[in-house]
């Protein structure tokens, strides 16, 4: 009935949005885009008060210990999220492409 959600994948509903992660499954110093908040009217209408909208850049900056909290940056704002929230943000990844 639990599953490991270290590493899990979410695929995409349909075929251009690819594979999805959480937004806790980057690692420290990774960027992703928001495709979208999975909850409540409540919670989605939060997380755009904050700046977290589809399409939106983010960088996770840091993860709390112990299932603590997550430091973000968004729109040049440093954000901290609890871990379960955090969880329900839906990220692309971004490759980061190589400077000449």
């Amino acid at each position: 009935m639990f599953r490991n959600r270290r590493n899990s994948k979410i695929r995409g509903e349909s075929k251009n949005e690819g594979e999805l992660y959480a937004l806790t499954d980057l690692a420290e110093g990774e960027r992703g885009i928001i495709i979208r908040a999975l909850g409540g009217f409540g919670l989605v209408r939060r997380l755009a008060e904050m700046g977290l909208t589809p399409g939106v850049e983010v960088k996770l900056l840091r993860k709390g210990s112990f299932g603590g909290p997550v430091e973000i940056e968004v729109r040049s704002v440093a954000l901290a999220l609890g871990r379960g929230v955090a969880s329900r943000v839906l990220v692309k990844p971004v490759k980061d492409e190589p400077h000449d």
